[in-house]
C-alpha cells in the first residue's frame, strides 16, 4: 500500500469482491474500478469475504456429483473475525461476481429494511443533528473456480514444492453469498457498515483443512505457519481481515462493553494516525465503524447492539 494514497488501498482491498484472479485479472480489476473507485473506507472491510470465501469453499465438487452433493452441503455462518497480515487477493483462483443492484441509496430506515431484509440499528446515542445519509450495497455472489495447474503455478513462484494439489479439484466451483450491506454516513466522514454474517454451504466430507493450507502455501506463508492457520481456520472458519503485510498500520483486540473487537488505525508515513475502524461481530450482524478517532470509532461501535 502507498501510504498516502488512502483512497487507492480501499480498492485495493475491495478489489478481492471482484473478478480478479487469473485468468481473469484485469478485466475483474476495470469491472471493480468503474463501479468503486469513488468509493471511501466504508467498503473496506468487505474484502474479508472474498477471502473468506477463496479459503474456506462454499461448494466443492466435480461437475458430474454436484446433483448429490447439493444434498449433502452443511451450511456455515462466518461471524467470526480473524486479521491475517496477507495479501489474499494474490490466491490464485478465477471469479465471477453476480451483484444484484451493486449500490444505491435509500431515503430512510424503513427503506433500507424492505430493500435488505432486516432493519439496520443506529446507535443508542446521538452526537449529530442531521439523520444519516444511507446506501445500500449488494447483495453480491461468487463463484469461483479451481483450476489445478493456476494453483501448481503459485506454489512454484513462492518456492513451496512440497505442496500436492489433487488432480480432482481441477474445474471445482466455489460459492458464497454476501450482503446486502448498509452504509451509514454522518458528518465528519463518520461511516457505520452493517450486514448479516456471510452464508457459507461445505460439502460433506470436504477437506476444508487441506484446501486452507494449500491457499495459504500460495500466498507465501510458511509451511508450520499454513498449517496451523489452516487447522485453525477448519475448526472454527472465520471471516478474514486481509492486511497486507506492507500496510502501515496497527492491528489491536479491543475489549467493548458488547464483547470483543477489532481495532485498525491506519497510519500515515510519520506515524501519525489518519483513520480509525473497529470491526465486531454478533450472532446477527457484522459491524464496521470508521471515523477519525479512536475513542469515537469505538463508542460507536460499542453503542451498536
Amino acid at each position: 500500500m502507498a501510504t498516502n494514497h488512502e483512497d487507492q488501498w480501499i480498492v485495493d482491498r475491495l478489489a478481492t469482491i471482484e473478478p480478479q484472479w487469473s485468468p481473469n485479472l484485469t478485466r475483474g480489476r476495470e469491472l471493480l474500478d468503474s463501479k468503486l473507485h469513488k468509493r471511501t473506507h466504508s467498503l473496506t472491510w468487505i474484502a474479508v469475504a472474498a477471502a473468506s470465501a477463496a479459503v474456506c469453499v462454499a461448494v466443492l465438487a466435480p461437475p458430474g456429483s454436484r446433483a448429490l452433493a447439493q444434498e449433502l452441503w452443511h451450511r456455515f455462518v462466518l461471524n467470526r473475525v480473524e486479521v491475517v497480515r496477507l495479501d489474499l487477493s494474490k490466491l490464485p483462483l478465477q471469479m465471477q461476481v453476480i451483484s444484484n443492484g451493486l449500490e444505491q441509496s435509500v431515503q430512510n430506515l424503513d427503506e433500507a429494511e424492505r430493500k435488505t431484509g432486516f432493519r439496520p440499528y443506529l446507535p443508542q446515542f446521538s452526537i449529530w443533528h442531521t439523520n444519516p445519509r444511507i446506501t445500500i450495497t449488494g447483495p453480491i455472489s461468487l463463484d469461483q473456480t479451481i483450476h489445478v495447474h493456476d494453483i501448481e503455478d503459485a506454489l512454484r513462484k513462492v518456492g513451496a514444492t512440497d505442496v500436492h494439489v489433487p488432480a480432482e479439484w481441477e474445474g471445482i466451483s466455489l460459492r458464497t453469498r454476501l450482503g446486502p450491506v448498509v452504509e451509514l454516513n454522518y458528518p465528519d466522514s463518520v461511516q457505520i457498515l452493517q450486514a448479516r454474517p456471510i452464508d457459507l454451504s461445505v460439502p460433506s466430507g470436504f477437506p476444508l483443512e487441506h484446501f486452507a493450507e494449500v491457499a495459504f502455501r500460495s500466498v507465501s506463508v510458511s509451511s508450520w505457519e499454513a498449517r496451523a492457520m489452516a487447522q485453525r481456520f477448519a475448526a472454527n472458519p472465520a471471516w478474514l481481515l486481509d492486511v497486507p503485510p506492507d500496510a502501515v498500520v496497527n492491528i489491536q483486540e479491543v475489549s467493548l462493553q458488547t464483547g470483543p473487537a477489532t481495532l485498525i488505525e491506519e497510519l500515515d508515513d510519520n506515524g501519525a494516525v489518519k483513520r480509525v475502524t473497529v470491526v465486531r461481530s454478533t450472532s446477527e450482524r457484522i459491524y464496521s465503524v470508521s471515523s477519525a478517532s479512536r475513542e469515537l470509532s469505538m463508542k460507536i461501535a460499542a453503542a451498536l447492539p
